[in-house]
């Protein structure tokens, strides 16, 4: 009697166990696979973007335009009962890091030192930066350098030099003219709902060179957010930085 008893309680044991692992491979398996939905969900959303960038012919590319959405407005693409989240920005409004003078980095408020080094550290190397972390080989680069400019800058339009100035910011428009009034004659020809679509446009602003920009742009920065109805965790995000004319990937990222 004692040893059925013994026999019972073991197997009562042991069957507990088996249901909590069984269990735990259940909910594993479940993560699993939401997490492969939410990131071919985002991957979804990246395409989608792009598709719209693509329709998008109106021959200028400006802040007021329904592609440019960050995550405080973004566009809505509903799947069933899961949701992706998505947007865009324009890559041409950052300040080219490969191919930038001197000048174009001090305006932008960094110190001699650490400007000096970065063309320093691309002459030394006898190539250009590949990813952006890599600023951070650079001498007397720290955090805080690095997150001022991170949003400012770009390593992904090849050889291009000109920045959109429809799109450009008023950090990124004084690094490129260096002047302080011409910066606010831009900012405020935008923000009388007027757009540069040509040479002529930007010419009408005395002193301003339009060779130094262009008012459309090809490269744009794409982000997605997939969120799933049934699992919150499971929430996966991608990044690509791509030629809307081309089709071109030059950078991906997905966490």
């Amino acid at each position: 009697m004692i040893f059925t008893l013994w026999v019972l309680i073991i197997l009562a044991i042991l069957s507990v166990i088996i249901s909590r692992r069984a269990s735990t491979d259940v909910r594993l398996a479940k993560y699993e696979a939401d997490s492969i939905k939410g990131t071919y969900f985002a991957k979804a959303g990246v395409m989608k973007m792009l598709v719209e960038l693509t329709k998008d012919k109106n021959g200028y590319d400006s802040l007021d335009e329904d592609w440019n959405r960050g995550k405080d407005n973004p566009k809505e693409l509903t799947l069933k009962n899961d949701t992706v989240l998505y947007g865009a920005s324009d890559e041409a409004a950052r300040l080219n890091l490969n191919h930038c003078t001197i000048d174009n980095l001090k305006n932008l408020g960094l110190e001699d030192d650490i400007a000096n080094n970065i063309l320093k550290y691309r002459t030394d190397h006898n190539k250009d930066f590949e990813f952006m972390e890599e600023l951070f080989l650079v001498e007397a680069m720290t955090r805080e350098v690095y997150n001022t400019i991170k949003d400012l800058v770009t390593i992904y339009r090849g050889d291009e030099v000109k920045v959109n100035i429809n799109t450009a910011s008023s950090d990124v428009l004084m690094a490129v003219v260096g002047d302080p009034v011409l910066v606010q004659a831009i900012v405020d020809y935008r923000n009388n709902d007027d757009m540069f679509t040509n040479t002529s446009d930007i010419s009408m602003i005395q002193g301003l060179d339009p060779a130094m920009f262009n008012w459309e742009s090809n490269i744009f920065r794409i982000w997605a957010e997939a969120v799933l109805a049934d699992d919150t965790d499971a929430t996966k995000t991608a990044e690509a930085i791509v030629d809307r004319t081309s089709g071109k990937i030059y950078h991906w990222r997905e966490d």
